[in-house]
């Protein structure tokens, strides 16, 4: 099951509405009446969609004991594509006509026989398609934390916009994708800083191609959904600086998500940048240290900015690794510290699920530890830091 073992990847929902404060039969039985279970009859729709087991694509059976741990259900959306191949029918259609042809005194095929090839053919794709010849199927594992009202989930594209809907068909419910813009309106609001929020605007670490008086656009974000999501990459610089200019150790606010714990971040392996301005293109930087390679500076004075990396996060002594998008607030292939002495799978399971919730808290707390300086006076002064520490050279550049 997707969470259970190994690494993870997944980015969060927020669940919207009255969801239900405990976990009930009910529930079980909804996602019972809303799984994908392919019939024998009928031609299918290209692109099929419903919940699984989760267990495996051909699960349909849901119960607490195989789908509730540690107050939280465990399952999946399956998704089934039907399509034969257009080769395929291609090569159906140009056998079929030249058969009709060769039974004609002029060699050729008619109109009409045309027609008739095209019904014969719509006929034995359809047949191809009952038999499930062509049927393929993907399963995507999501995990909803009844606690904290979030799903955990891979879902991405057009997965996403199945799971949307299919979660709110089967539960009246809706799920807003928690990205760093919608995050930290979430976190600025309730403490009456919607306006920070609403004022912010890119911040500008190097002058633009086009001189003092150009600013960054964040192209990427401005044409997206939600159009602070830039402040996700200016996070991952304030991380990036934080960890190599300094210590590493944050220390997070007492209201904080991990309430005042020291949380100690470095980046590793890889590097992603891409120009903020729209312009100098993208680097990817791979290897043990790419943020200390000279190339990453030099990418940063040319008005680029970090968009994903690879990250070692260390809370209360246990070690988290991941490859982090913070504009999505997504983690990719998330190793988790290791359970050591779980007694049964179940065990093994709802601690796993204890050290997910602790890593997200901690992302959160790095978030919020950042936005508390983005909206206050004292941000100038950090910029000011970070130009700084751009133009200068890198340490085994300057030895």
């Amino acid at each position: 099951m997707g969470f259970a073992s190994g690494s993870v990847t997944f980015r969060r929902f927020a669940v919207v509405g009255q969801q239900p404060k405990r976990i009930e039969q009910e529930m079980l039985d909804k996602l019972s009446e809303h799984a994908l279970r392919p019939g024998d009859v009928g031609v299918p729709e290209d692109v099929e969609y419903g919940w699984s087991g989760g267990r495996h694509v051909l699960d349909a059976n849901f119960s607490f004991e195989h789908n509730v741990f540690n107050d939280c259900v465990s399952c999946g959306m399956r998704v089934d594509t039907n399509k034969v191949p257009s080769s395929l029918v291609k090569a159906y259609q140009i056998i079929e006509e030249e058969s009709v042809a060769a039974g004609n005194p002029s060699g050729f095929i008619s109109k009409q026989q045309k027609k008739e090839v095209k019904e014969t053919i719509r006929k034995k794709v359809e047949h191809d398609l009952r038999s499930g010849r062509f049927r393929r199927s993907k399963l995507v594992p999501l995990l909803w934390d009844l606690p904290s009202g979030t799903i955990y989930t891979a879902a991405a594209g057009s997965a996403q916009e199945q799971l949307m809907e299919l979660f709110e068909r089967t539960f009246s419910l809706q799920l807003a994708p928690l990205t760093a813009g919608s995050l930290a309106m979430r976190m600025l609001e309730p403490r009456g800083r919607r306006r920070d929020y609403e004022d912010f605007r890119p911040s500008r670490f190097v002058h633009g191609p086009g001189g003092e008086s150009e600013w960054p656009q964040y192209p990427w974000a401005a044409k997206g959904p939600e159009p602070k999501d830039f402040l996700g990459d200016e996070f991952l610089l304030w991380l990036w600086h934080e960890a190599d200019a300094k210590t590493g150790v944050i220390g997070t606010e007492q209201s904080g998500p991990v309430a005042g714990a020291d949380v100690t971040v470095y980046l590793d392996k890889s590097l992603d940048l891409d120009c903020a301005y729209g312009q100098s293109g993208k680097d990817s930087l791979r290897g043990a240290g790419p943020s200390h390679m000279p190339e990453a500076k030099d990418a940063l004075r040319s008005g680029k900015v970090p968009r994903k990396a690879g990250t070692v996060l260390v809370l209360n002594n246990q070690q988290f690794e991941f490859t982090w998008n913070p504009e999505l607030m997504a983690l990719g292939s998330a190793k988790l510290p290791d359970v050591e002495e779980a007694e049964t799978p179940r065990v093994l399971f709802e601690e796993r699920i204890a050290l997910l919730r602790e890593l997200c808290k901690a992302t959160d707390a790095l978030f919020d530890t950042f936005l508390r300086s983005r909206a206050s006076s004292a941000w100038e002064s950090h910029t000011n830091a970070i130009r700084k520490w751009i133009m200068h050279p890198p340490k085994s550049a300057a030895a």
